[in-house]
């Protein structure tokens, strides 16, 4: 293990960002939330203006603001909670912000102490951390008013009151909607397993992304409270077939390369099938991408699917073809033939039940009467989604007294969190410039618990209130718009900064710091003057962010070791079991399997992406530690995860329920698992607690003994079985001794494998 290249890691840390300021995801752009918030912060501003009260209208605006942002979180009921919680701290920090703001030493203690605890909520996931930034918020922008405890519980109503309207705003479009948010994200999974099944026709060792199935699944944790049964249960079974067909897909593209291989050693005549059984598997996967395309159209649409004949017909010709071929084709690929064929005749079951369930999805094919089950028979379970703040109360409470030490990376993001706007909120109380929250106001929404996140933000934050703030107050003092033209400009620039929240930081900046600019118009004309201060305060809050960062770090480089092991341990246990399963397919726990999938996968999102952060970071000083890791090695490390986890997933979607047991394939499984923990170990110590297995010694007699059998059979071509254990077998060891070469474990090189 090697160490890191400054040059490269310097030029990552700000390539990206940049990168990332100038990007528009348009698949995340929220267009239908955007209408539905502006329309929120509409109702309070018009009413205000009609009845007189321009500016009671003006602070429920406010409040509405806030909470519709909270409203991009959670799905049904738990969107409701989290709005609920980020009107009333939003409201309450406005309370004591505008009754001690004007006592500079209480000031600075009540924003520290709030600035910790929105940065420890951080713990409990994206949704607490926005309640937590709102609660700030709250607090910093109206500490510069000086009221009265009377006229700051007034103030605090009137903005409980506009996020109440946006709370019912939500609720009472439930009813409206068909399944809006199954939809979206069935859709989208289906979208990007389509575009997965695409890159396996060049590419046999792709992966989906590990986060694809999970915001699946976690989007149909709770459905909607309104929608009928079966539609519910529908959507559930999309979420099933998707594990499915992810998995026959994956045997499928194997069996393809396979075939490639055999095309090589194979006679002409042998080598002349093999390649026509591959084409004819590659046509097979597009046909199927197409289909699921079409499924992922008419889910976003709310329609039935419309098949399209060619694609049957190819798929249908395809399985036919590889059957005759599997039948009197070459031996030396008639068992490749005969598991993909039974795989696509499986597939081709799975895609029908998908087409089917998208039109009970979308109302168009009835259920059968007596019955509230699923299209697939299974019975609808309503299922409650967990509290947005995660966990019971007393598992919060175990949480929060676990990061209660500075060894915690959450501990050290809040007290970085709490230092930092306690220091910008006196400096704002220093310097005699208009609008002094925008100091830590900036600072609290700049800096996050990582480095990359902070830098990224620092940038479009700055850039974005350069362009908006300071254009905005500049026309504002020009043209003194009526009352009229404030709010259409308020409800426009929300609606865009909601719309675009997701989907381009930069833009989103630019338009909230255009809409606070517009929001304190009503109060009358801003001065050309407060465009410098803005400004001012904006560079200043966001450098105070990255040097309060740069002073206290908790860099990823810390902490990708333990992710990157992390993953080899519970990828090492997956395959440990699976290869036993397969050694007693009877008596195999699939339950137990299927957790141990879900772990690994969840494991290898969390490596990816703190790898990805660390490629974020600057360079930082040399390291001599022996489990010290250059980016090079980090990216091997998981490519040969990947590799290992192809073989893992083609075992796990072919394990039969019954068969021969296979002892050579339990003690294969025992030799993984001490492998893996030596890598393990590697990583974590720069010392290997055991000795590495002799793992492909082990696997070649595993081979032999295979082909033994089959020399001794009727037939003597190996089955289709045989041809699976042999292949990713070999795929898993020749990926575990690549990990072991690259942290440096045994003797071994991947030229031995």
């Amino acid at each position: 293990m090697g160490l890191a290249d400054p040059v490269s890691e310097w030029s990552a840390s700000w390539t990206r960002p940049i990168h990332d300021a100038i990007h528009v995801d348009r698949s995340k752009l929220a267009l239908v939330p955007a209408a539905r918030c502006a329309l929120g912060i509409a109702v309070p501003l018009v009413v205000g203006d009609l009845s007189g009260h321009l500016l009671v209208g003006v602070g429920g605006a406010i409040g509405a603001l806030t909470t519709g942002m909270a409203s991009l979180q959670g799905t049904y009921r738990s969107r409701v909670k989290i709005m609920a919680f980020a009107a009333a701290a939003f409201a309450v920090s406005a309370f004591v912000g505008a009754t001690v703001g004007h006592l500079e030493g209480p000031d600075i203690a009540v924003t520290a102490v709030w600035g910790i605890a929105a940065g420890l909520l951080v713990m409990f996931g994206e949704a607490p951390g926005v309640v937590g930034l709102q609660a700030v918020v709250g607090l910093v922008v109206f500490s510069q008013f000086s009221f009265t405890p009377e006229q700051a519980a007034l103030n605090a109503l009137w903005a409980l009151c506009g996020g109440a309207l946006q709370i019912v705003l939500v609720a009472v479009t439930w009813p409206l909607q068909r399944f809006p948010v199954e939809r979206a994200a069935s859709s989208d999974a289906y979208r990007q397993l389509a575009a997965h099944l695409r890159s396996l026709a060049s590419d046999p060792s792709a992966l989906l992304d590990p986060g694809v199935l999970d915001t699946l699944r976690s989007a149909l944790v709770e459905t909607q409270p309104w929608g009928d049964r079966a539609a519910a249960a529908a959507y559930r079974a999309l979420a099933d077939e998707a594990e499915r067909i992810r998995l026959e897909v994956a045997g499928i593209a194997r069996a393809r390369a396979r075939l490639s291989h055999a095309s090589t050693i194979a006679t002409p005549t042998g080598r002349a099938g093999a390649l026509d059984a591959a084409s004819y598997l590659e046509r097979a996967i597009i046909a199927s991408a197409d289909v699921l395309a079409g499924v992922a159209a008419a889910l976003h649409d709310g329609r039935s699917v419309v098949a399209d004949p060619e694609d049957r017909e190819q798929f249908r010709a395809a399985i036919e073809h590889l059957r005759s071929l599997a039948e009197s084709g070459d031996p030396s690929v008639r068992a490749n033939l005969t598991h993909a064929v039974g795989a696509l005749t499986a597939l081709a079951g799975q895609l029908r039940s998908v087409t089917q369930l998208t039109a009970v999805a979308a109302g168009n094919q009835p259920v059968a009467q007596g019955t509230t089950a699923s299209a697939t028979g299974h019975p609808v379970r309503r299922r409650s989604r967990p509290s947005p703040l995660a966990g019971t109360k007393l598992s919060r409470l175990e949480s929060v007294r676990a990061n209660l030490t500075l060894t915690s990376e959450v501990f050290r993001h809040a007290l970085r969190v709490g230092v930092t706007l306690a220091v910008a909120v006196a400096i704002s109380h220093l310097f005699p410039l208009g609008h002094g929250y925008w100091l830590p106001m900036t600072a609290m929404i700049v800096l996050k618990p990582d480095f990359a996140a902070t830098l990224s933000r620092g940038l479009a934050r700055s850039v974005g209130t350069l362009l908006g703030a300071g254009l905005v107050t500049l026309l504002l003092a020009a043209l003194a718009p009526s009352p009229a033209g404030l709010i259409v400009l308020t409800v426009a620039l929300y609606a865009i900064s909601i719309a675009v929240l997701r989907a381009n930081y930069v833009i989103y900046s630019v338009g909230i710091a255009s809409l606070v600019v517009v929001l304190l118009a009503f109060t009358g004309s801003p001065a050309p003057s407060l465009a410098a201060d803005r400004a001012f305060y904006t560079l200043l809050g966001a450098a105070l962010a990255l040097a309060a960062y740069a002073a206290w770090p908790t860099w990823e480089r810390t902490r990708v070791v333990d992710r990157l092991a992390d993953l080899v341990e519970i990828d090492g246990r997956y395959g440990a079991a699976l290869l036993q399963a397969w050694a007693d397919p009877a008596s195999a726990d699939r339950t137990a399997l299927q957790r141990l999938r879900l772990t690994a996968r969840l494991a290898r999102s969390n490596a990816e992406a703190s790898v990805d952060r660390w490629m974020s970071e600057p360079a930082g000083r040399p390291t001599t530690s022996p489990n010290a890791l250059d980016p090079q090695t980090a990216q091997g490390i998981l490519a040969a995860v990947r590799r290992y986890i192809w073989g893992a997933l083609v075992l796990h979607g072919q394990l039969p329920s019954t068969g021969p047991t296979r002892p050579d394939l339990h003690r294969l499984g025992v030799e993984a698992e001490e492998a893996m923990a030596a890598v393990v170990g590697m990583l974590r110590t720069g010392s290997a607690p055991t000795d590495y297995p002799p793992l492909r010694a082990t696997q070649v007699a595993l081979a032999a003994n295979l082909m033994r059998a089959s020399n001794h059979a009727a037939d003597p071509t190996p089955t289709a079985v045989d041809m699976v254990v042999l292949s990713e077998t070999d795929l898993m060891v020749n990926a575990v001794d690549t990990l072991a070469h690259l942290v440096g474990v045994g003797p071994r090189s991947p030229a031995d494998s």
